[in-house]
């Protein structure tokens, strides 16, 4: 997984430079100062809990605090995705010893996440999401950015 990883970081420039979504500058340095400031603690919001279960996931405890280990850029179908290193539910009925355990990789969208509130980037990463959430709800509208807001009907003298 981790050289999947490292193949994605590379492309990165690529898939900046053909972004129709996310603002190449503003994304780039985000980027940046995520990496710098890893690890990151993280709560699944709701879409990123539906997702999880819908693909069903063998993720143990769902609901808690996972910490974000890898970044990767993904372009416009992914956006900044966070990889989460966790611990897997076993299949057995017996619980197995620390040494025993399973893990497992998640690769989630940022938009799927809710990050702790005292990190130290927490607004812009809202940021990010909300720009990014509005972002694709106008390209699947097919509508442009500017005609997004609705126009007040005018009525009177000159219309």
């Amino acid at each position: 997984m981790n050289a999947e990883i490292d193949k994605a970081k590379a492309a990165t420039e690529s898939l900046l430079t053909s972004s129709t979504i996310d603002d190449p500058t503003e994304t780039r340095s985000l980027l940046r100062d995520l990496e710098v400031n890893l690890p990151i603690a993280v709560r699944f919001n709701v879409h990123g809990l539906r997702s999880l279960y819908e693909q069903n996931s063998r993720m143990k405890n769902k609901d808690g605090i996972f910490h974000v280990d890898e970044i990767v850029y993904t372009g416009d179908m992914g956006g900044i995705m966070f990889a989460i290193r966790h611990e897997l539910e076993s299949e057995d009925e017996e619980e197995y010893e620390d040494e025993d355990k399973e893990f497992g990789i998640e690769v989630i969208s940022i938009t799927h996440l809710k990050v702790d509130s005292t990190h130290p980037l927490a607004a812009r990463i809202k940021q990010y999401q909300k720009k990014r959430v509005l972002a694709i709800a106008i390209a699947n509208s097919g509508t442009r950015r500017s005609a997004a807001k609705q126009k007040r009907k005018r009525r009177g003298f000159g219309s």
